[in-house]
């Protein structure tokens, strides 16, 4: 299992400066019959493709944001906000449009309503080559690419297309949350990702009637692999080229501001599947972040830390597989711990080993040796209890977070897949003679020997019978 590249994101679309403008009510206008606000904060926040590179941030990614602004003050408080946030970026400037602004007048921390200060200006032919170019240069630094289209004018067919074929040609992921009505501007995105309203939109601009071979025709079309449907508490659903469909359901909850939580979703979305999480659990853990910041105010990010207690939240399923949750602990940097043995005859020395290990690391897995493995080892009358006993009573186990079955004498192999952050092993071993001693340490890790119980051991007490 190899540890997670650090390659960065690309992030290509529209920014926005998010204004939210808390307020509360003098009273009643003398002149028409609207609230008289009286201005108290204002809060300044990423909006649009800025909002998408800030949420894979704040989790823990990598993103690079290429985008325009003019030369305002806008832009420098965008500019300021991105580097606050250590979010790399290229910013083409354009002297010929304001920087655009969304600013919500909210009272008692709801929206009241909202001011959008924004222009249509096509981007100009020299800076499409620019960033093209750009984007060819440096496409071996990025793994995926996010094209966030919200329509004002940086990104036009000609960018879309060409920074599409360059990733594609690279056979890196591409990922699109969609504007334009003519969907065939992101023919080969691997995956686009409209709102219910979208989707509809794109049928209407087609002139096709929305249906299950109209759905099948504009996936060919667009050569992408799935379109990935959002529709607020509604869920998700999925549409696949092979006429299959995925359901992801919304659980029903408290929604407090929905700003960006399109944003959120494409950019947990990304993040995970260019992790190598599957599909829909790539889904799941996105519609779970948007569930959170959703609970949240204004043009809300999950911080890394609700990022960690979430995935942590996600693991506790007990149906899910063990190595998907040792790659979601590895994301959320949690520390993981492994210790190795037969277990065959459980006992008070083993549950020691297990607590003391446990107090050392976040997530302890057990190695677990298979019923072949024993018998190589310690002879055909062993193991006592069976593989399936032994998985589950070392499940019940408090501070126990996986069993990992090997068939080998020694964990090595299953080590090297893993690459633990510690081994731990009782006293009766040496550290340097232990299996994955060598792949543990030289990638990073530490072996931690624990002093054994006395008189505890398996093989004695079943001589003992």
């Amino acid at each position: 299992m190899e540890k997670n590249k650090s390659k960065k994101i690309l992030i290509l679309g529209d920014i926005f400066l998010d204004i939210f403008e808390s307020t509360e009510i003098l009273k009643m206008s003398p002149e028409r019959p609207v609230p008289v606000l009286k201005p108290l904060k204002s809060t300044n926040l990423l909006g649009g493709a800025a909002n998408v590179a800030n949420n894979i941030k704040s989790i823990g990614g990598t993103p690079f944001l290429i985008s325009k602004l003019s030369n305002d003050l806008t832009a420098k408080k965008i500019k300021q906000l991105l580097s606050k946030n250590k979010i790399e970026f290229k910013i083409i400037s354009n002297k010929d449009y304001s920087s655009p602004i969304k600013k919500r007048i909210v009272q008692n921390d709801h929206q009241f309503c909202r001011v959008d200060d924004e222009t249509y200006s096509k981007l100009k032919k020299k800076d499409e080559i620019e960033i093209i170019q750009f984007i060819k240069k440096n496409i071996n630094k990025f793994e995926s690419l996010i094209v966030s289209d919200y329509s004002k004018g940086f990104l036009t067919d000609n960018l879309i297309k060409s920074s599409i074929k360059v990733f594609k040609d690279k056979k890196k992921p591409i990922f699109t949350d969609p504007k334009n009505k003519n969907i065939e501007v992101y023919k080969g995105s691997n995956f686009i990702c409209p709102n219910l309203k979208e989707f509809h939109e794109f049928f209407e601009y087609q002139k096709l009637q929305f249906n299950n071979n109209s759905i099948l025709k504009l996936l060919k079309k667009t050569n992408t692999d799935a379109f990935i449907v959002t529709k607020g508490s509604k869920g998700i659903t999925v549409l696949l080229r092979n006429n299959k469909k995925i359901e992801i359901p919304q659980e029903d909850i408290n929604v407090y501001d929905v700003t960006g939580a399109g944003d959120t979703f494409i950019s947990i979305f990304s993040y995970m599947l260019s992790k190598n999480i599957d599909l829909v659990n790539s889904l799941k853990i996105a519609s779970l972040a948007c569930i959170k910041v959703v609970q949240k105010k204004h043009t809300a990010v999950l911080s890394f830390t609700e990022f960690q207690k979430m995935i942590e939240e996600f693991c506790e399923n007990k149906y899910l597989d063990i190595d998907l949750k040792i790659i979601l602990w590895k994301l959320v940097k949690l520390k993981i711990g492994v210790t190795n043995g037969c277990f065959d005859v459980l006992h008070s020395g083993h549950l020691h080993l297990l607590s003391d290990a446990k107090k050392k690391c976040d997530k302890l897995i057990v190695l677990l040796n298979s019923d072949s493995s024993i018998r190589k080892i310690k002879g055909k009358n062993r193991p006592m209890i069976k593989l399936g006993k032994r998985i589950s009573l070392l499940k019940m186990i408090k501070g126990v977070d996986g069993v990992e079955v090997f068939e080998e004498k020694t964990p090595e192999k299953i080590i090297t897949k893993i690459l633990p952050d510690i081994l731990f092993k009782g006293s009766d071993y040496k550290a340097k003679e232990l299996a994955g001693y060598k792949t543990i340490i030289d990638n990073g890790g530490t072996v931690k020997i624990i002093k054994k119980l006395k008189n505890f051991s398996s093989t004695q007490l079943i001589g003992q019978r």
